[in-house]
């Protein structure tokens, strides 16, 4: 917990300082800055939901670090708050728009800060690619997300997870497809659906957990 209030605190402080660059027309900086807040937003929520797990397991703690230091995690955790607090008839919209959000911030990040030699042979200059209107949205979503964080965080506790859960997290997109790729797998989900549970996590867990034949 303590990171998680840490990150925010300095989330607060990014997008101050965002705030004052874009006052003063510096718009590349105001964009970086932003961006670097948007990410501490998402550092504070992804330490604020490892806080519900049991770190004590090397795996789990492992994962946590892999995503804290990993810009794209990072970016992608800081709209959980404000997709988790829409209204469900709107959530495709905002999901959508999350989304491309996301990406754009991730393709931004660089270039607005430093300067690259191209393919042609030109010089990418932050001060010539980042538009006013780009910096002045940046640091709105840099807003709109410290405060939707804030309002999660000061609203909820930590869930805690079970060991299907944290196994489940600590698994790549590939291993999870490889799992799920097996012949038996489709059976023994489709068992436990009709069964009335359609937890995804619990059937991957259970399925690997399974005695030897």
């Amino acid at each position: 917990m303590k990171l998680s209030i840490a990150s925010v605190n300095n989330a607060t402080a990014l997008v101050d300082e965002a705030e004052a660059l874009l006052s003063g027309e510096h718009f590349a900086r105001a964009y970086f800055l932003a961006v670097a807040a948007i990410e501490e937003v998402g550092k504070s929520a992804l330490a604020f939901g490892a806080a519900g797990r049991n770190l004590a397991d090397r795996q789990v703690l492992k994962k946590t670090w892999k995503n804290l230091l990993d810009h794209k995690s990072k970016i992608n955790a800081a709209f959980g708050p404000s997709l988790s607090l829409t209204q469900r008839e709107n959530m495709k919209e905002a999901l959508d728009a999350s989304l491309e959000l996301m990406g754009s911030l991730r393709l931004g990040r660089e270039p607005s800060m430093y300067t690259d030699v191209l393919a042609d042979g030109s010089i990418q200059n932050p001060k010539d690619l980042v538009r006013p209107v780009a910096a002045r949205d940046a640091v709105r979503l840099a807003q709109h997300c410290l405060a939707r964080a804030k309002q999660h965080q000061a609203n909820n506790e930590p869930a805690s997870t079970t060991a299907a859960s944290d196994f489940f997290y600590t698994l790549s997109s590939s291993k999870i497809q490889e799992i799920m790729g097996q012949n038996e797998f489709s059976s023994f989900y489709l068992e436990r659906i009709n069964g009335g549970n359609l937890s995804l996590e619990e059937a991957i867990y259970a399925f690997v957990s399974r005695p030897a034949a």
